[in-house]
């Protein structure tokens, strides 16, 4: 694996460091844990819904780097960042989402704001448009709109608005509540983690 990954980095003209532990007693979501914290981003290829231990690692990650994860679906020629949708509810995990993702948005030809407004109450209602004038300070060309969810959970009825809307990017915040609150009542995340994920999607918690 070591030697592919090098291959593959030699010919993209991209530096690598493989990292590798001869420390057993490190388990394999504390190394995840550890790489993540000095790192700007964690990529992650998805291929169908997420299931243990991946699924494992992907929360852990998430509720303990304080870095965002990408999911890359395997059928990605290329990234993309020409339209961007940004999945917004006013919670903490969107807030974080959105300016852990800054660095694509300010590239992005077109960024969509979009909220499930069926599916709880807002913490601000329609604040969606005060994040479009916050971004356009950073001159990304941002528009809000509302949706319901209808008879879809959340989460896939984010990704079919991404689908639909030609996204090559859904930005959402992960785990708005606790841990232990999404155990017992759900969430979108959770949602997200049992969908077939088509496009590429960025999580921050």
């Amino acid at each position: 694996m070591a030697e592919l990954v090098q291959s593959a980095v030699k010919y993209a003209s991209v530096s690598c460091d493989i990292i590798q532990t001869q420390d057993q007693s490190v388990s394999l979501r504390e190394q995840v844990i550890r790489c993540a914290q000095v790192l700007d981003i964690l990529v992650i290829d998805v291929r169908g819904p997420l299931h243990s231990p991946r699924k494992g690692l992907v929360e852990a990650a998430l509720f303990a780097s304080g870095r965002p994860v990408v999911f890359v679906p395997p059928s990605l020629p290329v990234f993309a960042k020409d339209r961007i949708v940004v999945a917004w509810d006013g919670t903490r995990s969107a807030v974080r989402a959105v300016h852990d993702a800054l660095p694509l948005l300010v590239e992005a030809r077109e960024v969509l704001v979009v909220s499930v407004i069926d599916d709880k109450l807002f913490p601000t209602p329609h604040s969606g448009y005060a994040l479009c004038r916050y971004l356009a300070r950073w001159h990304v060309d941002a528009r809000f709109s509302t949706i319901q969810r209808e008879t879809l959970n959340i989460g896939k009825t984010l990704l079919a608005y991404a689908r639909q809307a030609d996204a090559d990017l859904l930005v959402m915040g992960a785990f708005a509540h606790s841990f232990e609150r999404a155990l017992m009542l759900g969430s979108a995340t959770r949602d997200i983690f049992d969908t077939r994920i088509e496009i590429p999607m960025l999580l921050s918690h």
